[in-house]
């Protein structure tokens, strides 16, 4: 598999027009790829190659934004506890990621993994969740309404407001299941 570094590397320094003020961490730490040439100003670490504790280590050093991965929002706060400014799921698009560099790179945090420990869907959502992406995955959504006492109207209702809530454009239910569970939304 081919790793999506070189291309967040150019999403950063294309978009941003700023050669030399991002830095990409890839299998090693001791790896430094500047963005450009010369000095940077925030280091973006791929964070599945490294692990939380080489993020750990960088992020004590210089401004860091970590990309990648599945992080509980606990780990995401242990992560800010050591220095960590910025963290973008491994659900998150290039976009996404440069957007956190630019907050970074002004002396912000970026953190919506934290934002999202906020968002709470409503016990409702929660029951169709569970029922519709968990406990019967592979049944009809007609199946799973009846199964709830609910109309497939309802069901498809609450499903949207889910999808509107994690911002998901999912078009399936093994994506949204894996969306929400990345925010920790979702278990099972």
């Amino acid at each position: 598999m081919i790793s999506p570094l070189a291309l967040h590397r150019d999403a950063l320094e294309g978009t941003l027009r700023r050669p030399g003020a991002f830095a990409v961490v890839g299998q090693h730490s001791d790896d430094v790829l500047p963005v450009g040439a010369g000095r940077y100003d925030v280091t973006v670490v791929d964070l599945p190659a490294l692990g939380t504790a080489a993020v750990r280590r960088i992020a004590r050093s210089r401004p860091t934004v970590a990309w990648g991965g599945y992080l509980h929002t606990g780990t995401v706060a242990e992560l800010v506890d050591a220095g960590l400014r910025g963290y973008v799921s491994v659900i998150g698009s290039q976009h996404d990621l440069v957007v956190a560099a630019l907050r970074v790179a002004g002396g912000e945090r970026s953190l919506p993994a934290l934002g999202a420990a906020a968002l709470r869907l409503t016990p409702a959502e929660q029951r169709v969740c569970q029922a519709y992406l968990v406990d019967h995955a592979d049944a009809p959504r007609a199946a799973v309404a009846a199964e709830l006492g609910i109309s497939e109207r309802t069901l498809k209702v609450h499903l949207a407001n889910v999808r509107a809530k994690v911002n998901s454009s999912a078009a399936n239910r093994v994506e949204l299941a894996r969306q929400l569970r990345a925010r920790g939304m979702l278990i099972g």
